[in-house]
């Protein structure tokens, strides 16, 4: 019989055992342990150096220690963040922005009360962050039914909430020595 972790996705007996990859790291010890219970495995990185430890984890199933950063997920780490756990490279966060402009629909019965402006929305996105778009505002934008509210492009920094409903930034890392 077999259980499965909260996503459905079936936790084995340990009859075998995951695939998993080692990155070889000059400079680092690598010990492999390989699951009785469940088809996991765990490769775990030591930095002969500072002491400093990585363990990754390969598995089909989920566990908390994935899911809240204190054991990289092997289906998915990089030879970058293995080498930023070590201590042997550093990372600098880059937060995700996107071109905004504000617009609300409009009904089809209430275009009517509206001039409509000679550019659409998409040409409107293609322009530089801070454009004046002041000529354009409280116009419908050309093929839509949007009236466009704002007065310039804007950016907006991207975030999302966490599994504990906190207001997070979205991004990437950049790995540099």
């Amino acid at each position: 019989m077999n259980t499965t972790d909260r996503s459905g996705n079936p936790i084995m007996r340990g009859a075998w055992n995951c695939d998993y990859s080692i990155e070889k790291i000059e400079g680092v010890t690598v010990s492999i342990s390989e699951s009785e219970t469940t088809e996991s495995v765990y490769v775990t990185y030591e930095n002969n150096e500072n002491g400093k430890k990585v363990k990754v984890r390969f598995s089909l199933h989920e566990n908390n220690a994935t899911k809240f950063g204190d054991q990289l997920d092997g289906n998915i780490a990089t030879r970058n963040e293995i080498l930023y756990r070590l201590g042997m490279i550093n990372r600098t966060f880059v937060q995700a922005s996107r071109k905004m402009i504000h617009t609300r629909m409009v009904a089809k019965r209430d275009m009517k009360n509206f001039e409509f402006a000679p550019i659409t929305i998409s040409e409107m996105y293609q322009m530089p962050v801070g454009s004046d778009l002041s000529e354009f505002t409280g116009k419908i934008a050309k093929d839509s039914n949007y009236v466009i509210l704002g007065s310039k492009v804007e950016e907006m920094m991207e975030t999302g909430v966490d599994c504990f409903g906190n207001a997070v930034k979205k991004g990437n890392y950049i790995y540099h020595n």
